[in-house]
């Protein structure tokens, strides 16, 4: 296969640990790569893109997804249709557009799956403050959380009363989405399944801090601890399944191990694997490299 030309997004950091292993697996390839920030491309209509000091970018075959950075509303709609102007010239985005989109939208996600038969955890969405508070009253135990977020930072959780009112009222005020979830009953842990094309290649299981009494997040870079996991025929199907309907090329699944069998909370559409290569051993970034090759040539 000849040299091909593949862009990655980042955002403010190009040695980012993930956007690195990305180029470096590209490079390896011999590949050409062109990391860039969405903020900085400019599009003509029809087909023409240009980089900072005007550098045409068109002529990229496929490019990766990491993220589409901070902004206003305007921005990031901006940001998303230069993705699908992408696509409409012949240039493979990785994760696609709308299924990035969709994948960080924890509601849109959430209603995706469930259409499709995936358990997911008893939500409410909303902008009323009413209805969230009678929400909680009903569920007991819930978790509020940013609609659009990452790592488990800015998640909640609220056992109390007076403290869930009050979180929620803050958020409420401040204008936010409310994004209210209930707990579900599991054990001290849950599970990262990662999966490329419509392959499992590999999960593991991360279990709470064992110093942080208080801490409920298993995030590994919240303190979790990670371990390889053989996962049974129902949770990868799970997994690959998940990764079917939204459409992800590749993703982090993240299931939680309820009595009812697996249940979905979230599918990150530009996840991180460093701890999953630590305890698996598996260079995935090259097993992503291959996937975006594969997807954008045809090969």
């Amino acid at each position: 296969m000849g040299r091909r030309l593949f862009g990655i997004s980042y955002h403010e950091n190009v040695n980012n640990w993930a956007t690195k292993s990305l180029i470096d697996a590209m490079k390896a390839m011999n590949h050409d790569v062109l990391p860039f920030r969405l903020p900085d491309v400019a599009a003509e209509i029809p087909h023409k893109f240009t980089h900072l000091e005007d550098q045409v970018i068109s002529g990229m075959d496929g490019m990766i997804v990491r993220t589409i950075g901070f902004g206003t509303g305007d921005q990031i709609t901006f940001r998303i249709s230069l993705l699908e102007h992408f696509e409409d010239a012949g240039i493979y985005v990785m994760n696609p557009a709308y299924s990035f989109r969709r994948a960080k939208d924890k509601y849109a996600t959430l209603t995706a799956l469930h259409k499709s038969g995936i358990k997911v955890p008893r939500t409410y969405v909303g902008e009323n403050l009413e209805a969230a508070i009678h929400f909680v009253e009903d569920v007991g135990d819930v978790v509020i959380k940013p609609l659009i977020g990452a790592r488990g930072m800015g998640s909640i959780r609220a056992e109390h009363p007076e403290l869930t009112y009050r979180a929620m009222k803050f958020i409420h005020q401040l204008g936010q989405v409310l994004y209210v979830q209930e707990m579900i009953e599991k054990p001290k842990r849950d599970i990262r399944a990662f999966v490329i094309g419509d392959e499992l290649v590999g999960a593991m299981y991360r279990y709470l801090p064992e110093d942080h009494d208080e801490e409920w997040r298993t995030n590994v870079h919240s303190g979790g601890k990670a371990e390889i996991a053989d996962l049974s025929e129902d949770y990868a199907e799970c997994a690959i399944k998940t990764a079917e309907i939204l459409n992800l090329d590749y993703t982090g699944v993240d299931i939680l191990e309820s009595s009812e069998g697996p249940c979905v909370i979230e599918a990150n559409a530009s996840p991180s694997w460093s701890a999953l290569s630590r305890v698996t051993g598996l260079n995935i970034a090259s097993m992503i490299v291959n996937q975006l090759v594969k997807k954008a040539t045809g090969a």
